[in-house]
């Protein structure tokens, strides 16, 4: 048991410094990173920028924000067993709607976030696990606000982004509701 928290742990901060690793990559070479990976709307580049954008920050200050929230969001995201499956789909959904619907380019995590987010709001509506459905509430209880201010369009910020990752995490959570004996 304590083996596999202790990898689990090692997991998460190793995504988290893969993410700070991209953006020290992109300082040092002065944001071609950002230029080339940013997802680009309605484009054929575009498309293949969908799996770039989400390891891509618009700086240190982005990249801090969400990894404040990466931290929590996905010790939960690990602790179900659920998070590289719902990161995918959220890259994926997320990532076609920003594609199809965005006004800009896009990047960051954060549509990753809100899809971790849908994912532990409906997950315990999908399971009907006592478990679960605390970790719904806990996790509207304290991520509401961010929930709703990032799904309302400001200057600068990827609502779409946002809006198509939290409905990623909701289609994840659907079908990946069966849970394990040993998921919560």
């Amino acid at each position: 048991m304590m083996k596999m928290l202790k990898s689990k742990v090692l997991f998460l901060f190793a995504m988290v410094a893969l993410l700070w690793c991209i953006e020290g990559a992109d300082f040092l070479t002065h944001g071609r990173l950002d230029r080339l990976g940013a997802l680009h709307p309605r484009t054929q580049i575009g498309l293949a920028q969908i799996f770039s954008s989400p390891f891509l920050h618009g700086g240190w200050q982005h990249l801090l924000g969400n990894t404040l929230a990466l931290i929590p969001l996905g010790i939960l995201m690990l602790m179900q067993r659920a998070f590289v499956p719902v990161m995918l789909i959220s890259i994926l959904v997320g990532g076609l709607g920003s594609w199809v619907f965005s006004t800009g380019a896009s990047l960051g995590f954060s549509g990753v976030l809100f899809g971790f987010m849908g994912f532990l709001l409906a997950r315990g509506l999908y399971t009907r696990r006592p478990l679960a459905i605390a970790i719904s509430l806990i996790t509207f209880s304290y991520f509401s606000g961010i929930v709703w201010q990032g799904l309302i369009p400001h200057e600068g910020i990827s609502w779409s982004g946002h809006f198509w990752g939290f409905v990623g995490g909701v289609v994840a959570a659907r079908q990946l509701k069966a849970p394990r004996r040993d998921d919560i």
